[in-house]
């Protein structure tokens, strides 16, 4: 991956993305957390069920396990499809964002002290084979950027 952001900016921005995420909140009274904008699309919360358990299962998970251990293999998973198994659209979305909240609080405080060289630890992710952990970081805020599209598509406001 070319042309990364700074780790300090990218930090930044996961933690930005919790406090837009916990915003929501300040409406969640005249929210319809259930709505899906079309079939295909996700509800508010089983987004943030998505959000929760990719943070816990799979973010975390991936950090861990590159500070641990130098070219730890990083597994691959499919998170999408533990919508319907998991049974997010019958789970409380408020509950489902805070525990997000959390754990994305937990993955702060795991990253944030980080010496500079661990940043260039490489591990072998099962679908974008040698990755860093500023790459992985990178990934991480990709993965926010978009979902944070799909919020914008649920709540009806336009995105930049």
């Amino acid at each position: 991956m070319h042309d990364l952001d700074p780790v300090s900016d990218l930090l930044l921005e996961l933690a930005h993305f919790r406090v837009m995420l916990l915003e929501i909140l300040n409406a969640a009274a005249t929210l319809d957390w259930h709505n899906r904008p079309t079939p295909a699309d996700w509800s508010l919360t089983e987004l943030m069920c998505h959000l929760r358990d990719v943070e816990r299962e799979v973010h975390q998970t991936r950090f861990r396990d590159l500070i641990a251990t130098d070219n730890a293999f990083m597994a691959g998973a499919d998170p999408d499809r533990w919508t319907e198994e998991r049974g997010y659209q019958q789970q409380d979305g408020e509950s489902a964002l805070l525990a997000f909240a959390a754990a994305r609080q937990t993955t702060i405080t795991l990253l944030q002290d980080l010496p500079e060289a661990m940043w260039q630890r490489r591990g072998r992710h099962a679908f974008f084979g040698p990755t860093s952990m500023h790459e992985l970081l990178h990934l991480v805020v990709q993965h926010d950027r978009a979902h944070w599209q799909q919020v914008q598509l649920i709540l009806g406001q336009p995105t930049p």
